[in-house]
């Protein structure tokens, strides 16, 4: 499950406000509030793009709760990885 407390401690770490991190991520500043608040939650593709732009990996953006989103977060992650590799 999307930790959306994690997500927003790395976005005010890395001092971007919601509209910077919006706009990097060309998406609505609503859609950024709606993730922190909890109304909604980040698709895995889309949670690859959070990683991408909070400098972080994928499963620090996830709670232990979900099994299966984790098992599926720790591939896309090592595929990332062999990509950062082999660039």
């Amino acid at each position: 499950m999307f930790d959306r407390h994690a997500f927003t401690a790395r976005r005010i770490t890395l001092g971007l406000s919601v509209e910077e991190l919006a706009d990097e991520m060309v998406v609505a500043p609503s859609t950024i509030y709606r993730w922190e608040s909890g109304e909604t939650s980040p698709s895995l593709r889309m949670l690859v793009l959070v990683s991408r732009h909070l400098c972080t990996p994928l499963l620090s953006l996830l709670t232990a709760e979900d099994s299966e989103q984790r098992r599926k977060a720790t591939a896309v992650d090592a595929l990332i990885r062999e990509d950062a590799k082999a660039a």
